[in-house]
């Protein structure tokens, strides 16, 4: 059980992105097909790829702020003493916890509303349009988890008084 939380922990936000950009382009593809082929289109199609988008941006925000390469500044902080170093580790900690819990508190009177009016993606029946947003929540909930997964591994870096890894590697790995 550990192995596949451990796998998951790495894999999440890529699997999640790589899905909902498939689908956004599947969609795109499609409607780009049938307009000129079939000189028709399906009218939810657009503006479901774009919920895709919005799935993609704030699960991206959440694995760019995992492998710190999310608004951190690295250069800048790689001039400064270890000690202030840990002190801006810290206040981005914060900062990222402060922001998500307003995104959440919000997204969610957002969706509560989407919920309570009934409303669908332009050009279906059935297909709520709060189900899109509730990734609004989720994402800006793993940017907590991430950013705390952060916070714990540079409290156990401050201990041991390693050199902290303050610019990005996310295109490395």
């Amino acid at each position: 059980m550990k192995k596949v939380i451990l796998w998951l922990d790495d894999n999440l936000e890529p699997i999640l992105i790589y899905v909902a950009y498939a689908m956004m382009a599947g969609l795109v593809f499609e409607q780009v097909v049938l307009r000129f082929l079939f000189k028709t289109q399906v009218a939810w199609s657009a503006g479901v790829a774009i919920y895709m988008f919005i799935w993609v941006t704030w699960l991206g925000a959440a694995y760019n702020v995992r492998k710190r390469s999310h608004l951190t500044f690295g250069e800048i902080r790689s001039q400064m003493p270890y000690v202030m170093q840990f002190f801006c580790l810290l206040i981005d900690a914060v900062l990222w916890v402060s922001l998500s819990v307003v995104v959440i508190y919000y997204a969610l009177g957002q969706i509560e509303l989407l919920q309570m009016n009934f409303a669908f993606v332009p050009g279906t029946s059935n297909l709520m349009q709060w189900w899109f947003y509730l990734i609004m929540p989720l994402g800006w909930g793993l940017i907590i988890l991430r950013a705390l997964q952060n916070l714990w591994q540079d409290i156990a870096t401050f201990r041991r008084r390693e050199p902290f890894q303050l610019n990005s590697q996310a295109i490395a790995e």
